[in-house]
């Protein structure tokens, strides 16, 4: 049988997304099998009630594969989930059409078959789908699944077999959109561009300070800035008019204060601003750019004073040039303001105007280039120079980018790999984003933010998680430096970087110039220094390094008591901006480990390994005083596994019950229920083997229960379901063998590309951006696990290229 859409494409050849975003009279009679998704029937047994539909609408082999599928556990007799083939009987179009509604949810969030059991084929899915889109048509229940299409959060709804599992036959794009700028353009435009110039008198310029940041992304874990969702709401705008005109204000302070005393003379003393003691204050402005001086104090404004004033307004908020229709739009609104005010009011509102246009809230991504065969538009050169920017710094384009748009250097898929690899590969370019992935995709960044009892860490834990975060990020970035099987690295590296920059030949320098120090102080009567110690010391040690620059008597006895402690315990001299309290995190002794200066080095592969075992990942998806497995088997199974886990019915109280003498697996015994199981074997079973550690990260043996002073030994055991391979599914010990199971998945290294889609083209992947996601995979796996090589082919694919415009 072979289903199409109203446009002759075959359903097959639709994906999910793609299929629920064409408007209602292009929908297809049946939706799109994009996902493989589960059972009609075992879901129908999850919506909890039963619904009929119609035996005519049910053919033979409908039912045979409901039979075949279905009977073990819901006929003769058998009900599991409070369903049996006997109630498909008839009932009434509403109430079919609440209960298939119901249905329609558990069954695009593959809740069934279990893990355990064979999955529904591509043909048979299609087959169940089309009854259930039947009888749906006239709902809302679609449009309300294209919405959901549109978060984060929905990123795995589409079949993950279908992107990657079969031949790419769809071409790429994305939909035409405007992306509203994050906070972090915001900061990075507002620390350049809108901020004010220094004033004549020298003093600093009011920048950021000045400005309210409009911008906000949800405070939810995982990939967060997608555009679709990132509308500009009232308070945005309303933030960002005030942000206008204080900024332009500001602007034109010194050349209206020059206008008022043209019109009006010296301002009276009376009227100058007073001090605390009534005494005038010397009024202090920022100098005015010319273009808008010429126009403030002109008797009237050309054309051409127009033109540049738009322009210099252009270059400082939206950092482009303005096009033709854009300068005549705004001097079209000049001259509307100008005959209700005089000409320097009026080009203050027009410059207000310009500050909240949509280009200043938005990157354009609307494809102005010819329609090729499929309905694309390719970006233009400037829309693309600005995305391929945006990518990867939070700066504007830079000069040898801007001059290769202008020069049509910026119009093939070479032209922008060209560009990409050169702005990856020049170290002097700053490309935070990068790192931001890795916060975004690992979560571990989050771990400042969880509230912890400092009492129990039984260390100072006030800059903890922000020292085991920095530990992290160097870890991360050498791995991405290296940018060999960076995946299976961040999973299983044995591997760590602690109190250490990174760069190990500062770290050998620093630890020469603390060895220097130590040697020049010790046989000195250091412990007597005044606050003031002699010119000759500091001299000296001013050259060893700049470290010393401000090694009063009090700051050297300081660093001699350190010194002397480590020479003493014969540990290695390396400055410790934040103590030596945090290391106890990673099962690390803070009186007797000494630090390699040569790092990373081997910390201890018998008790961690990888990203998901460092303390910061394990503390950030912990609790306020306990550890969380199903937050963590979440995590696994939608970040690692391409899965889906359904959102907690409102109904359901997910507290854990406390029993003082039970450890935390056994407390979560009650989701092994059959109403709560089918959810939490997605998680739980992944989540426990982290139960070797404790919310802190620490390594442990035993477990200590609530019962002061009680303990019991760690259960660590768990099982690895849905990788994809059936030889790497199977029960695992701990976590280690877990991480090392995962980083042989195809699968997860497919997952890993998925997100770093989402990442960088803002959206959640469609069936047609199959092809670019085999490119992407294809690259990586080609060049033995590069990042860069899959991000450069990510960024240079049709999905980033081209925009395609949406009914």
């Amino acid at each position: 049988m072979e289903f199409r859409s109203g446009s002759g494409r075959r359903v097959e050849e639709l994906g999910t997304v793609e299929y629920l975003n064409q408007s209602p009279s292009k929908q297809p009679t049946m939706i799109v099998s994009a996902m493989k998704l589960k059972s009609l029937f075992v879901l129908l047994i999850l919506s909890g009630r039963c619904f009929a539909i119609e035996p005519a609408t049910l053919d033979r082999p409908l039912l045979k594969v409901l039979q075949d599928k279905c009977s073990a556990c819901h006929a003769d007799g058998e009900s599991e989930g409070d369903f049996s083939l006997d109630s498909i009987q008839g009932q009434d179009p509403a109430k079919r059409n609440e209960q298939l509604a119901r249905v329609f949810h558990v069954l695009v969030t593959a809740q069934m078959p279990p893990l355990d059991e064979p999955p529904l084929t591509d043909v048979q899915s299609s087959q169940l789908l089309g009854v259930l889109q039947g009888q749906l048509a006239e709902s809302g229940l679609i449009q309300q699944w294209q919405r959901k299409q549109l978060f984060p959060e929905h990123g795995n709804s589409v079949d993950h077999q279908a992107l990657f599992g079969r031949q790419a036959t769809q071409v790429a794009w994305s939909p035409s959109r405007l992306w509203k700028k994050s906070p972090h353009l915001f900061d990075s435009l507002a620390n350049r561009g809108m901020g004010f110039r220094p004033g004549r008198y020298g003093e600093r310029s009011s920048q950021l300070s000045k400005l309210k940041q409009p911008f906000t992304m949800e405070e939810k874990a995982g990939i967060r800035d997608f555009a679709a969702i990132a509308l500009a709401d009232s308070a945005t705008l309303e933030t960002m008019l005030r942000n206008a005109e204080a900024l332009v204000d500001k602007h034109l302070a010194d050349a209206m204060h020059q206008r008022r005393v043209k019109l009006e003379g010296p301002i009276p003393e009376d009227q100058l601003p007073k001090d605390k003691n009534g005494k005038p204050i010397q009024t202090r402005f920022n100098q005015t750019p010319e273009a808008f001086a010429a126009i403030v104090l002109a008797d009237a404004a050309t054309t051409d004073q127009v033109n540049e004033a738009i322009a210099t307004m252009f270059r400082l908020v939206i950092e482009r040039e303005p096009d033709a229709q854009e300068l005549e739009k705004y001097r079209q609104l000049m001259g509307r303001c100008a005959k209700q005010a005089n000409h320097a009011e009026a080009l203050r509102m027009m410059l207000v105007a310009i500050a909240v246009s949509p280009p200043a809230v938005y990157r354009m991504e609307l494809g102005q280039g010819p329609l090729d065969e499929h309905g694309r538009q390719m970006m233009s050169p400037a829309d693309l120079a600005f995305a391929i920017a945006y990518a990867l710094t939070d700066q504007k384009p830079d000069e040898q980018l801007l001059h290769a748009a202008a020069s049509g250097q910026l119009t093939t898929r070479e032209d922008v790999i060209a560009q990409v690899t050169r702005i990856w590969d020049d170290v002097d370019i700053e490309k935070p984003r990068i790192l931001r992935f890795f916060h975004e995709f690992f979560g571990y960044n989050a771990a400042p933010g969880v509230f912890k009892d400092a009492s129990r860490f039984g260390k100072d834990y006030r800059k903890v998680p922000e020292s085991l975060v920095q530990d992290a990020d160097t870890l991360v970035l050498h791995i991405v430096r290296e940018d060999k099987d960076v995946l299976a690295q961040l999973l299983t590296t044995e591997k760590y970087f602690v109190a250490h920059s990174g760069d190990n030949a500062e770290e050998r320098h620093r630890h020469d110039a603390l060895q220097k120090f130590y040697d020049y102080y010790k046989d000195k009567p250091w412990r007597d220094f005044p606050y003031q110690v002699p010119k000759e010391h500091m001299t000296y040690v001013r050259s060893i390094d700049r470290m010393f620059t401000h090694a009063n008597g009090n700051v050297t006895k300081r660093w001699m008591n350190y010194l002397e402690q480590c020479d003493q315990a014969g540990l290695s001299h390396m400055p410790m901006q934040n103590g030596r309290d945090y290391i106890t995190a990673y099962n690390l002794s803070d009186q007797s480990f000494s630090f390699p200066v040569e790092q990373p080095f081997v910390l201890n592969p018998e008790q961690r390994v990888g990203i998901l075992m460092h303390p910061a990942w394990l503390i950030a998806h912990s609790l306020n005083l306990d550890n969380d497995p199903i937050r963590r088997g979440k995590w696994i199974r939608e970040r690692l596994l391409a899965g889906t886990v359904p959102e907690l019915p409102i109904t359901v109280d997910a507290s854990i019950p406390e029993d003082h003498e039970k450890t935390l697996r056994e407390r979560l015994t009650v989701t092994q229920t059959q109403e709560c199981w089918r959810c939490h074997v997605k998680m739980n079973p992944l989540g426990m083997p982290f139960e070797l550690y404790d919310d802190f990260g620490r390594h442990r043996k035993l477990e200590n229960l609530m019962a002061k002073g009680k303990s019991k030994p760690v259960d660590s055991s768990g099982r690895l379901a849905g990788s994809g391979e059936v030889t790497l599914d199977g029960p695992v010990q701990d976590p280690i063998q877990l991480v090392k199971l995962l980083a042989q998945s195809t699968r997860v290294r497919q997952s890993f590309v998925r997100h770093a889609f989402r990442y960088w083209m803002g959206r959640n992947e469609m069936l047609s951006d199959a092809a670019t996601l085999q490119a992407a995979d294809r690259a990586y796996v080609e060049s033995e696990g590069s990042f860069r090589a899959m991000v450069i082919t990510l960024l240079s694919s049709d999905s980033f290229l081209y925009r395609k415009r949406m009914d």
